[in-house]
C-alpha cells in the first residue's frame, strides 16, 4: 500500500522505474476496493494497494522502506522459508565429516558431535540463540535422571535379583523362550524410561542369563539394544520420540495405536533374524 507520505504519489509506475529501482514486477492496482486497468501510467495515490511479486530479499527491503510503502500482507510460504540454505552445502560437509570420523574410530562419537556443534556455529549455519531454542530441556532431565536409577539397581543387587526370579519363573525353557522374555522386559522397561537407561540395565541381565543357560550372550544383548529402541508405545520412551509430542501435538493414545503393532512387528524379526547372524551355539 502506498504511504500518505510517499515520494511515489502522482507518479506512475512507469515513471517511477518502479521494477529497475526496486527489483520486483507489480501485477496489479487497487484504488478504493477497484482493480484498475492499465495501472503502468496511472498517477498512483495514497492508500493505492499493489500487488508484486519478487525475491523474498526484495520484499523484506519494501517492509523497510516505511516512508514509501506498507506491507500489509505475506504469502503463508514465507513461514517455510529456510533462513540459512545458502549455507547447506557447508551443514552437510559438516554432517559428513562427522559421521565418518566416528566411523573410522578417528576420534570418539560425544567429541565428535560437539566438535560438529561448534563447526555449525562457526560458520553461521546455526546461531547460538537457535541451539539453546532447539534444546529440548525436559529430554535432557528425563536421561540424566534415568541413567543413576539403572546404576543404582546394578549396585544394590537388583539386577541379580531379577535374574534369578527370572530363572525360576521359566525353568528349563529353551533359549528363544528366554530372548523373548529379555526383548519384552527390556521393551517394557523402555517404555517408563529411556532407551539408554533400559539397554544399561537389561544388558547385564540378558548376559548373566546366557551364561546361566550355556549358549552365546550376542544374540541376547543384539535383542535388548533392539528392544530398547523399539519401545514405541509411549511417548516418553526415548527422547527422539519425546522430542515430536510437543511440535506435533500428539497424544499419549496415538503412539499406542500405532507403537504396539510395530514393536509386534519388530520382536517377529528379532526373533528370528538375530539367531541367524549371531547363533545361540556358533560352532
Amino acid at each position: 500500500m502506498i504511504h500518505p507520505e510517499s515520494r511515489l504519489i502522482d507518479k506512475s509506475l512507469r515513471e517511477t522505474e518502479f521494477r529497475s529501482n526496486l527489483d520486483v514486477h507489480v501485477f496489479g492496482l487497487r484504488r478504493a476496493k477497484q482493480a484498475v486497468e492499465n495501472f503502468k501510467d496511472v498517477k498512483l495515490r495514497s492508500a493505492d494497494s499493489l500487488f508484486v511479486v519478487g525475491p523474498w530479499s526484495k520484499i523484506h527491503q519494501l517492509q523497510s522502506r516505511t516512508h514509501d510503502f506498507i506491507v500489509t500482507e505475506l504469502p503463508s510460504e514465507q513461514a517455510e522459508i529456510v533462513p540459512s540454505y545458502r549455507r547447506m552445502p557447508i551443514a552437510l560437509m559438516i554432517l559428513t565429516a562427522m559421521v565418518l570420523l566416528t566411523l573410522f574410530d578417528v576420534i570418539p562419537l560425544v567429541p565428535a558431535v560437539m566438535l560438529a556443534s561448534l563447526a555449525a556455529i562457526f560458520t553461521r549455519c546455526l546461531t547460538m540463540e537457535d541451539a539453546y531454542r532447539a534444546i529440548h530441556w525436559s529430554s535432557l532431565v528425563l536421561v540424566a535422571g534415568m541413567l543413576p536409577l539403572a546404576d543404582a539397581l546394578d549396585k544394590t543387587g537388583g539386577t541379580r535379583l531379577i535374574v534369578d526370579a527370572l530363572m525360576n519363573a521359566t525353568g528349563d525353557a529353551g533359549p528363544y523362550m528366554m530372548l523373548t522374555l529379555i526383548f519384552f522386559l527390556t521393551a517394557g522397561l523402555g517404555l517408563v524410561l529411556s532407551n539408554t537407561a533400559s539397554a544399561v540395565l537389561v544388558a547385564p541381565i540378558a548376559i548373566y542369563t546366557a551364561a546361566a543357560i550355556g549358549v552365546s550372550p550376542y544374540p541376547f544383548a543384539v535383542a535388548v539394544l533392539i528392544a530398547a529402541s523399539a519401545a514405541y508405545s509411549t511417548p516418553v520412551s526415548t527422547p527422539v520420540v519425546t522430542l515430536v509430542v510437543d511440535p506435533g501435538g500428539y497424544k499419549f493414545t496415538d503412539f499406542v495405536k500405532v507403537g504396539v503393532p510395530l514393536l509386534l512387528l519388530t520382536y517377529v524379526v528379532t526373533l528370528f533374524i538375530t539367531p541367524l547372524v549371531f547363533p545361540f551355539n556358533p560352532s
